[in-house]
């Protein structure tokens, strides 16, 4: 008697119902789901960062360059770089430039703007710039033609 109450117990509970499966097919979709979507964001922010590390570092390339002329030379203008330039970089980049002199000194603005390929389509939905601004004074005569003696 306790083996054909064992048995038919056994038997019973042998496997799953169809309900228990769909409930752990919806659980498991939901969450395949949300972890697609993160990736899909984080995809997006590195892109983004990426980006504006290239901008900056191109920013800086530039407001250097002009630190580095000759005052008397110092003038405002653009420039392009894409993937046709350096081949590290994918992106089409427009880097402007402005000069403003007053006096000895001169106030200069690098702005570097580009697209950004986020959408589904693949075209610019915004465009996104970085800024850099600077002041730059001119050597003094004094400055200029001293000689320091080791």
């Amino acid at each position: 008697m306790l083996t054909r109450l064992l048995t038919r117990n056994y038997h019973k509970n042998r496997g799953f119902s169809l309900l228990e499966v769909l409930i752990t097919l919806v659980v498991l979709s939901t969450g395949l789901m949300a972890v697609a979507k993160f990736q899909g964001q984080l995809i997006q922010s590195s892109t983004l960062a990426k980006n504006r590390t290239i901008a900056i570092n191109l920013a800086q390339d530039k407001m250097e360059g002009l630190r580095g002329r000759d005052f008397a030379l110092l003038a405002s203008g653009t420039d392009t770089i894409d993937g046709s330039n350096l081949a590290s970089i994918s992106e089409h980049y427009v880097r402007t430039w402005r000069v403003a002199v007053d006096g000895t000194n001169a106030t200069v603005e690098v702005v570097v703007e580009w697209g950004d390929y986020s959408s589904a389509s693949g075209e610019v939905s915004t465009d996104t710039s970085i800024q850099l601004v600077s002041h730059i004074s001119a050597p003094s005569a004094i400055e200029g033609g001293r000689l320091v003696d080791p």
